[in-house]
């Protein structure tokens, strides 16, 4: 449902504006590379800050396509790209499409009447906040709970935006880019590893990703690449053109690699699952059941990865079995209320000595399960309401039939959405942002199917 006015297109004169403001920043971009250090780094620098004007008027009149999309390109990047003093790149640029969003709301006063999935992750919210009052460790819940909010209320804007067509095409654009990029991150760093890494490598057999001081979890760089294996793989199904088709391919070929060189278990049956999934929704279902048994054939290649797959019931599942265990005690101490955000691990210590381990995980371990997680720090209610929220997710795309053009976006943003939750299940993704912006391209393709009545679109939004 949109409210007031519609969005103008740009005039002549405005478009004719930002093509001399392009040519402009392009020549003083090169004038100040030439003047300034000749690093790549210095490079960068002075490209960035003489196209600050053009970002400027992006920001002013498309902010879903910067600085929105740009957030979306950094979040795989998430823990790996970080400023002193600012914390992450993706956390700033998040904040700065947050403002962004947020202006060009209050200015132009459209926007589209959001479903009832945002009221349920606001009671969410509401009820992470509200425990706070009884954490078992205050100072770690505050800082969880500011970080949940913070995608949150990202999350809250961007559900109210009124997207274009153009909008959701530079967006999940975006989202593919950003997946391939960390994708190609991944397997060179993998590949080339590190002095920290090889050490590492001598008694583990999973090898995070170090960028300096900073570290990232391969299950998490693996979760990340998800939502764009979700958009490829529907993109290569509908395709008609057969380049683009091979295209489709070779991005997937490179994230799978990607998740097959971080040898993520819990990555891989996510995929699987997605596959299930556009099988049973998408017509052309032979098409992905063929390249589901391609990939499968790939991915049995990978010696490590399959010996995790064939070990995995001989360690309890890298002793998440164990974890669990100890979580399930945890939930029983406080199954109603919770314990508080931020407290898993105090409530998992609480218990630790009293619960069978059959091999001996240590002290203050994170869940490696979403619904425990919330459920041990949020109770039955926190858990009731989370599980409410991602069912309202779903089902706010229903107004998506197959005759809409927009059925096959749907699909792959449900899939996305989907594998992430079965991602969940075996490590906690309450806080990650890859999560969230999931959930915000959910609301941005729902807001989308709004409009098409008034926008009267024919084409899916990759053609």
């Amino acid at each position: 449902m949109l409210v007031s006015r519609s969005q103008a297109s740009p005039s002549n004169a405005t478009q004719l504006l930002i093509v001399i403001l392009c040519v402009v920043c392009g020549l003083f971009a090169f004038a100040m590379t030439q003047a300034m250090s000749p690093s790549p780094i210095g490079a960068a620098e002075a490209v960035i800050i003489a196209a600050l004007p053009l970002l400027a008027i992006a920001m002013f009149r498309a902010p879903l396509q910067f600085p929105y999309a740009a957030y979306v390109v950094l979040v795989p990047f998430d823990l790996l790209l970080s400023i002193p003093a600012l914390g992450t790149a993706a956390r700033l640029c998040g904040a700065l499409s947050g403002v962004a969003l947020l202006f060009w709301l209050l200015r132009t006063r459209n926007f589209v009447k959001p479903g009832w999935a945002l009221a349920a992750w606001f009671a969410y919210l509401g009820w992470a906040g509200l425990s706070l009052l009884w954490s078992l460790d205050p100072v770690n819940g505050t800082r969880e709970f500011l970080s949940i909010l913070q995608v949150g209320l990202l999350y809250a804007i961007a559900s109210v935006m009124p997207p274009s067509a153009r909008d959701l095409r530079v967006v999940f654009t975006g989202v593919v880019i950003g997946g391939l990029a960390a994708g190609l991150f991944g397997i060179h760093e993998l590949s080339h590893m590190s002095a920290a890494q090889q050490l590492i490598n001598k008694v583990s057999d999973r090898i995070p990703l170090l960028v300096g001081n900073q570290k990232l979890d391969i299950n998490e760089f693996a979760d990340s690449l998800l939502p764009a294996m979700a958009i490829l793989v529907v993109m290569m199904a509908q395709a008609k053109n057969l380049l683009f088709k091979a295209a489709c391919l070779g991005g997937m070929g490179v994230l799978l690699y990607a998740m097959s060189i971080a040898a993520s278990r819990e990555a891989f049956v996510a995929v699987a699952i997605m596959f299930v999934y556009f099988i049973v929704m998408l017509r052309e279902r032979w098409q992905l059941v063929g390249m589901a048994g391609v990939l499968g054939v790939l991915a049995s290649l990978n010696g490590n990865l399959l010996h995790r797959f064939t070990t995995s019931s001989e360690s309890d599942g890298s002793g998440r079995l164990d974890i669990w265990r100890a979580g399930g005690a945890a939930f029983r101490e406080h199954w109603l209320i919770g314990s508080g955000s931020g407290s898993f691990a105090t409530a998992y210590n609480d218990v630790y000595l009293k619960v069978f381990q059959q091999y001996d995980m240590g002290w203050s371990r994170a869940a490696h399960n979403m619904l425990l997680q919330n459920s041990v720090q949020y109770g039955i209610i926190g858990a009731l309401l989370m599980v409410t929220a991602v069912i309202a997710t779903f089902c706010s795309l229903r107004i998506i039939d197959k005759r809409n053009p927009l059925y096959g976006t749907r699909v792959a943003i449900a899939g996305a959405l989907l594998g992430l939750c079965v991602a969940g299940f075996f490590v906690d993704l309450t806080s990650g942002k890859i999560f969230w912006l999931t959930l915000s391209l959910v609301a941005l393709v729902r807001a989308r199917a709004t409009l098409l009545p008034v926008r009267r679109e024919t084409a899916p939004v990759w053609t």
